[in-house]
C-alpha cells in the first residue's frame, strides 16, 4: 500500500472529522431510497447504500456502509438536495464515487472507498465540501480505474473549501491508479465558478499531478472559467513534487475570471499555476 499522508495541523483528519467521539449508533431500519422531504437520519449505522430522493434530507453523526447519492440526472432532481455532516461513509470497492452527485453539502465527514471520495456531476446546482476528509479510494487488483480524491466532469457552482483531499491508492500496474487529488475536466459540460479554497493537497507518488484545473484541450468542453485556487497547501511528498509530474496541470491563468492567489507548499513558499 502507498504511505497515508499526515495532514498538517489545522486539517481534517481522523480526529476531526466523522462520527462524533462519544456518539452512540444503532442501526437504520428506514428506507434506503430516501422520497420522503426532510428526512433527517441521526446517530444510525447504514448498511445499504443511500439514493437521496427528496429535498432537505440531513444525514449526520452515522456510518454509512455503501455509498450516498442522489443523480442529477434524474428528472426531478432540481429540487432534491441533502446535507451530510459529521459522519463516515464507506463506498466499499466500487467503480463508483463513494459520495455524489450534487445538489449537496458535506461538512466534517470522513469519506473514503469508491473510485472517487466525492463527485459532483455536470446538472447539480450546487455542491459544497468543507472541513471534510477525502481519502482511501479502493481499486481491485488489475484493475484499470483512474481514481481521484475529488471530481467533476463540469459544472458549476462548486465549492470545496478547508478540506483534506489525497488520492492514497496504489497503482495495479494495469493502468489503474490515481488520476489526482482534485481532478476538473470539462468531459460533459464547461467547469465554471468552482472554488477551491484552503485545502491540503496531499503527496502520492502514485497520481500524476495532485490537481488538475479544468483547462484540458482533449475535453469536449477544453475551457474553464471563473476557477479560482485559493490558500491552498501542497504537500511535498517524498519526490519534493506532490504528484509524480508536479502538484499542479491545466490552470489557465488567462481563463475568463481564473485566478490562482496565495497556494503554497507547507513550508510557506509559493506553487505556480501551470499549464
Amino acid at each position: 500500500m502507498a504511505p497515508v499522508p499526515v495532514p498538517q495541523s489545522g486539517f481534517p483528519n481522523a480526529s476531526n472529522t466523522g462520527v462524533p467521539v462519544g456518539t452512540v449508533l444503532t442501526p437504520y431500519g428506514g428506507p434506503c431510497i430516501v422520497t420522503e422531504t426532510g428526512t433527517v437520519i441521526d446517530s444510525r449505522t447504514v448498511n445499504c447504500g443511500l439514493d437521496i430522493r427528496a429535498a432537505d434530507v440531513t444525514i449526520k453523526n452515522s456510518k454509512i456502509n455503501g455509498m450516498v447519492a442522489l443523480d442529477t440526472d434524474l428528472t426531478g432532481s432540481s429540487a432534491w438536495s441533502y446535507t451530510l455532516q459529521d459522519s463516515e461513509v464507506d463506498g466499499g470497492s466500487v467503480q463508483l464515487p463513494a459520495v455524489s452527485y450534487g445538489n449537496m453539502t458535506v461538512i466534517r465527514s470522513n469519506i473514503h472507498g469508491g473510485e472517487t471520495a466525492v463527485q459532483c456531476g455536470e446538472h447539480a446546482t450546487f455542491c459544497t465540501v468543507r472541513d471534510s476528509w477525502l481519502h482511501g479510494q479502493r481499486i481491485p487488483q488489475g484493475a484499470n480505474w483512474h481514481l481521484g480524491g475529488f471530481l467533476s466532469n463540469g459544472g458549476t457552482n462548486v465549492l470545496i473549501q478547508h478540506n483534506t483531499v489525497v488520492c492514497d491508492a496504489a497503482p495495479t500496474g494495469s493502468d489503474g491508479g490515481c488520476t489526482g487529488d482534485v481532478n476538473l475536466f470539462g468531459d460533459f459540460a464547461p467547469i465554471s465558478h468552482v472554488t477551491v479554497d484552503g485545502n491540503y493537497m496531499g503527496a502520492s507518488m502514485g497520481l500524476a499531478y495532485c490537481t488538475f484545473g479544468g483547462d484540458v484541450s482533449n475535453k469536449t468542453y477544453p475551457h474553464a472559467d471563473h476557477v479560482v485556487y485559493q490558500h491552498n497547501v501542497f504537500q511535498r511528498g517524498s519526490n519534493e513534487k506532490c504528484g509524480d509530474y508536479g502538484p499542479v496541470s491545466n490552470f489557465n491563468v488567462d481563463g475568463p475570471g481564473n485566478q490562482w492567489i496565495d497556494n503554497t507548499w507547507e513550508d510557506g513558499t509559493s506553487v505556480a499555476p501551470a499549464m
